[in-house]
């Protein structure tokens, strides 16, 4: 009988060899199953490097579209003044607008694109044959241009008219006057008065000088040297730069009176527009305006504006927020509509207000912006532009054709279209952080837009409510001409001075009130006012 290692296999081996058969291929197993983890490691270390580099490349993304969000921000896709923009952007936008016209077809320009020229309903400014001229001169041509011979008494074979727009050579006169002083039976001795005007020291300047030296001053932004040179220039003299900065504080002092009348005729008005924009002082004002720091106040001054079509109200704060807002006696005490950006300080008297209008040129800086710097993903943001655009257009055209209101159903077509878009930007941003880890501005910007459709579209339903708070911006820009050339304001104060004049400005040059004749009024001690102008009319 054969031995258990000498019995054969079916295969013809034996025991032993089909055992060390056995033995080499459960060794070759375990090699390719220590492969197969080698190799296992080796994916999995690809696949978390794979996951770092992708996570790496959406952080350099999100970067790079923030980057580019930052450096090419200008006036028409954020929030900056126009005076920001760089000569590069001007470039830019000229050469675009340029190529706008080209391709513009004949029938007129794009929606949303102002046509060449003037605009309609603009009166303009051209010169005009004067039915009334000061002076009439008749010009006779001298001798024939044919033969030479003499045209006197000659037969006249036509005339033509020709105005010319002059004024005389201007110089300053010297007026001398004899204020004489008599003495009455009972003994009392009375000098005449002197004209009106007149004040100060034996020599003095006259209304007509004083009233062009502010206007050159306060409405052609010049500095207090360069109003004396232009003084100086047109009139033929010479005045300090103290006397300039004497006369630009007693208009400032003359015209208290006008700004409270002022602001009563704006709480009365049922459509007001808001803007506010920081500006800088030499003094730090925190002690409370008497230019010594130390008392711990904020101190971030900026410059507002509440202003209707033909009022304008500019003042000056300590900071933007509800510590200046309230000691201005208007936001808090207004009733009627609001027309203004989004910014949270108006918030707190909405409770008071009729309705409040979001600024759609703001909102569509904004998308415009988020568009640009990643512009396959918010899609959503352009397509938000041309709903409030086309919204805008149906209320033109509404009224063009003599109506008072939109139709319900066109309402909601609007209302429909605009939300589809704040939700794709919802959607389309959910969850998305800044490098930094802060919300996505196109998601905070959607959101916005989900959740205020009432503010942002409430211009559809009332069509006394501009779109946009573009007129504020407008009053605002004085401010920033000023901060422009000069570089800042040498305080609050001064500020608060300087708003003062520019709200009179502007409101006497909106009402046709001839500015020298509003300036020599306030000097002496009667301002125009929006209330004594209707009580006069």
């Amino acid at each position: 009988m054969e031995s258990a290692a000498e019995q054969v296999s079916s295969t013809g081996e034996s025991v032993a060899q089909l055992l060390a058969r056995i033995e080499r291929q459960a060794a070759l197993i375990s090699e390719g199953r220590a492969r197969e983890a080698a190799k296992d490691a080796v994916i999995a270390a690809l696949q978390a490097r794979a996951e770092a580099q992708d996570a790496k490349i959406e952080a350099l993304d999100q970067l790079v579209s923030e980057l580019i969000a930052k450096t090419g921000r200008d006036s028409q896709n954020s929030s900056k003044p126009p005076s920001s923009d760089g000569p590069g952007t001007r470039a830019d936008r000229r050469r675009e607008e340029r190529e706008r016209r080209k391709a513009e077809p004949a029938e007129g320009p794009a929606p949303g694109k102002k046509k060449r020229g003037g605009q309609d309903g603009h009166h303009g400014n051209g010169l005009a044959f004067s039915r009334t001229p000061d002076a009439k001169v008749v010009l006779e041509p001298g001798a024939c241009r044919g033969c030479g011979g003499d045209l006197d008494g000659g037969v006249q074979a036509a005339a033509e008219a020709l105005q010319v727009v002059d004024i005389p050579e201007v110089r300053a006169l010297v007026t001398e006057y004899l204020l004489i002083s008599r003495r009455c039976g009972c003994g009392t001795v009375t000098r005449a008065h002197a004209p009106q005007g007149a004040a100060g020291a034996p020599v003095c300047y006259g209304p007509n000088l004083t009233a062009a030296a502010l206007l050159c001053h306060a409405f052609g932004q010049l500095g207090q040297e360069r109003t004396a040179e232009v003084v100086n220039g047109l009139f033929g003299t010479d005045v300090s730069t103290g006397w300039i900065n004497k006369i630009a504080g007693r208009l400032a002092g003359s015209l208290h009176g006008f700004e409270d009348d002022l602001k009563t005729a704006l709480l009365a008005e049922p459509v007001t527009l808001a803007d506010e924009t920081p500006v800088n002082t030499i003094q730090d004002d925190s002690a409370g305006g008497d230019g010594q720091a130390g008392s711990g106040r904020a101190f971030n001054p900026h410059v507002f504006t509440l202003r209707s079509a033909d009022l304008v109200w500019l003042g000056a704060g300590h900071t933007r927020g509800h510590g200046a807002l309230d000691t201005f006696g208007l936001f808090e005490r207004y009733t009627g509509t609001l027309v203004s950006d989004d910014y949270n300080g108006y918030a707190k008297y909405q409770v008071r207000l009729t309705a409040r209008q979001l600024c759609n040129a703001h909102l569509i800086r904004s998308a415009k912006g988020v568009a640009e710097a990643e512009p396959r993903l918010q899609a959503w943001a352009a397509a938000m532009i041309e709903v409030l655009r086309a919204g805008r257009k149906s209320v033109t055209d509404a009224v063009a054709a003599g109506r008072s209101a939109l139709a319900g159903e066109e309402i909601e077509q609007i209302r429909a279209a605009y939300r589809e878009q704040a939700q794709a930007g919802i959607t389309a941003n959910l969850g998305r952080r800044t490098s930094k880890g802060d919300k996505h501005p196109a998601w905070v910007l959607a959101q916005r837009f989900h959740d205020k459709i009432d503010l942002i579209l409430h211009h559809l339903t009332d069509f006394t409510v501009p779109w946009t708070s573009n007129l504020a911006e407008q009053a605002l820009r004085h401010a920033k001409i000023h901060l422009k050339i000069s570089g800042c304001f040498r305080s609050l104060e001064t500020t608060r001075a300087y708003c003062r004049i520019h709200s009179y400005l502007i409101t006497i040059r909106l009402n046709a009130v001839p500015p020298m004749q509003a300036i020599r009024d306030a000097l002496a001690g009667h301002p125009w006012t929006p209330l004594r102008a209707l009580t006069t009319a």
